[in-house]
């Protein structure tokens, strides 16, 4: 395995964990897949950038860990469409070089956390020249009048059209195949953006798989000892996601 790190402009980067080819003698390629961590737009939580890339590497996927841009003490501007044009960029990085990193470019997959999962749902269901094959969604955020942030002083920029951020809304037949979970007592990001997402995926007849489980603290990732700050972050029967979204993955790059 090896690791790189490409700049994608002064606030954002990629890492890109790669596996090596177990079948020289072959035209071989892997599936890959793209890692937005939550943080709540303000940093990059640590719990769902290397131990979830560790995990589907281990899974057989080439996998990158967006850095995105977030919020600090100097960003008085709204920086959340750039955040599209940096998905965007890791897209078109993959598509560059896929032949050199043994990637299939049709089976590459978005994945998002928290806040991660808003900018890849929003990605997901905006017009682009990069599509992902599927996308997974972790206790995402699909709007920022569901729940989180309880009030918009969160963001130190003004946001003139809150609508313009309800990815629920943005759900069409378009929208890729989606793969969603959620805690039912989530303290942070209520379910209800999960819900009221899946709502949307199913009127819309987008071919989508859900599980919601009764307990578990927001930002559980992998809800083993490798993700958990705490006892209460480990929890075997949340852990159970990240084999069915394996089982899901599989089945879309089959299709």
């Amino acid at each position: 395995m090896n690791k790189s790190t490409f700049s994608l402009n002064d606030t954002a980067w990629v890492d890109f964990y790669q596996l090596q080819n177990p079948r020289p003698e072959e035209n071989y390629t892997f599936p890959a897949i793209i890692i937005c961590p939550g943080g709540g737009y303000q940093h990059i939580s640590n719990r769902e950038s290397d131990p979830l890339a560790l995990a589907f590497l281990a899974q057989g996927y080439q996998v990158f860990i967006l850095n995105y841009t977030v919020m600090n003490k100097g960003t008085d501007y709204n920086f959340l469409s750039q955040n599209i044009t940096e998905v965007q960029a890791v897209f078109a990085l993959i598509n560059q070089h896929h032949e050199q990193w043994q990637i299939n470019p049709e089976h590459v997959f978005l994945l998002g956390c928290s806040a991660g999962g808003h900018l890849a749902a929003w990605y997901g269901n905006s017009e682009q020249i990069y599509r992902p094959k599927g996308v997974i969604l972790c206790y995402p955020v699909t709007s920022f009048t569901f729940g989180w942030p309880s009030d918009l002083s969160h963001f130190n920029f003004e946001i003139e059209n809150i609508s313009e951020y309800n990815i629920s809304e943005k759900v069409t037949s378009a929208t890729p195949p989606t793969f969603i979970w959620h805690t039912a007592d989530d303290a942070s990001v209520p379910i209800y953006n999960s819900l009221k997402y899946c709502d949307r995926l199913s009127k819309h007849q987008v071919p989508f798989e859900a599980h919601f489980f009764e307990a578990g603290p927001h930002g559980i990732s992998l809800a083993n000892r490798t993700t958990a700050p705490s006892d209460a972050y480990c929890l075997d029967s949340v852990h159970r996601w990240f084999f069915w979204a394996s089982d899901w993955l599989e089945r879309q790059i089959k299709n």
